[in-house]
Parts: structure tokens; C-alpha cells; sequence
């Protein structure tokens, strides 16, 4: 990714919010010819620790958990918000559009979960993290159906030994443009622009 020093961010805390907040990632890694292959799954990060632990799964039909099986490498992107940004909030009129956004990329290796239990503790992680009242419901299907469904899935985990996070929200412009463009994008209908403005807040203390 392209990364200029003032849109680079080394904050971990920050990389966990984007993923808490952005959790579909897009999962990249070769297929069987070495040609770049994607997958868009929801992921969370493992609490705790210095690093960055990833956690998900994909249907078993997807060929693509077995090619990374082989390969181990992968890449998952993480997309935050992001909005368009008028020249008109600029002290000059030389000036052009552009576009603020947040995007994280993790890479790392690639240790698939497949066990029955392993399988269902993850899977209770993620209702707890997405739907907490959804694991009464979960626990109350028939074995064999829970059995079915965790035999359709594949689990794993991504040890992230590398990641890159880039914050481009307006940090090359002089103050006062920088609070026109949260201002703006904070008054906006669109939800997207909004989110965006709350970023540039947070990047701002």
C-alpha cells in the first residue's frame, strides 16, 4: 500500500477499532495456478497480546481455504469509512478533489481451524461479538443440525506478521481547512461521510 509519512499510522489500538467497526475484509492469497484470489469474509481480532491475532471462517465449497492451506500466506484488507472532499473547503482556489478514507492491511500466515469443538468455540466468539442473544438460539438447535452446519464451515486464524494502517483524513492541510472538511463531512446525510468526520476527530484528539 502507499503509505506517505503523514497518512502512516503504527497505533494498534487504532488498527483493532477499524477492524471492530469495518469487520468484512477481503481476504486475498494465490489459488492452485498462483493467481490472486479474494474471498470477502467478516473478521475479528483475537483480544489482548502485543500483536494483531485475526479470526473467521468460510464455507467449505470456497476451493480457496485449500489453496491457502498450501500456500499460508495471505493478505486480508480491512476498508474503513471514506468521503469524497470538495476543493471548496480549501484556502485556494489551485486546488483539486480528493478523498479521505481509513484502510488497514494485515498480512501474515494462515493456521486453519477444523475441529468440531474449535470449530464451535469460534463460532460462539463471533455471535458473542455480533449477536450476544443469538447463542441461546445456537444452543438450542438439534446436535445433528449444528453437527451439519459445522461441517459446512472452515475456520481459522490469522497471525498477523505485518500490518499497515493508513489514515488519510486531511493531516497534509493547515487547520482551518481540516475543520471545514470535518464540519462538512459531519453535517452529511451520508452515513459514510459522517463516520469519515468522526475519524478525523479522533485522529485530532
Amino acid at each position: 500500500m502507499y503509505l506517505p509519512a503523514h497518512f502512516t499510522s503504527n497505533d494498534l489500538e487504532q488498527a483493532r477499532r477499524l477492524v471492530a467497526e469495518h469487520p468484512l475484509a477481503l481476504l486475498l492469497g494465490p489459488d492452485a495456478q498462483g493467481q490472486t484470489f479474494g474471498s470477502h469474509l467478516p473478521l475479528v481480532a483475537l483480544p489482548g497480546g502485543d500483536g494483531l491475532q485475526l479470526e473467521g471462517h468460510m464455507a467449505r465449497a470456497n476451493p480457496h481455504w485449500g489453496w491457502l492451506s498450501q500456500q499460508r500466506q495471505v493478505l486480508a484488507v480491512f476498508s474503513g469509512p471514506g468521503a469524497y472532499v470538495s476543493p471548496r473547503h480549501y484556502e485556494s482556489v489551485k486546488n483539486v478533489p480528493t478523498w479521505n478514507y481509513a484502510a488497514l492491511h494485515a498480512y501474515g500466515d494462515i493456521e486453519l481451524i477444523d475441529g468440531q469443538a474449535d470449530k464451535d468455540a469460534l463460532l460462539k466468539r463471533l455471535i458473542a461479538r455480533f449477536e450476544p442473544d443469538y447463542a441461546e438460539q445456537w444452543r438450542g438447535l438439534p446436535e445433528d443440525y449444528q453437527h451439519k452446519l459445522l461441517g459446512a464451515i472452515v475456520g481459522f486464524r490469522l497471525r498477523v506478521t505485518r500490518w499497515e494502517l493508513k489514515l488519510k483524513l486531511s493531516q497534509n492541510r493547515a487547520a482551518v481547512e481540516r475543520q471545514r472538511i470535518r464540519k462538512a463531512l459531519a453535517g452529511s446525510e451520508r452515513a459514510e461521510d459522517r463516520a469519515t468526520a468522526e475519524w478525523m476527530a479522533r485522529l485530532e484528539g
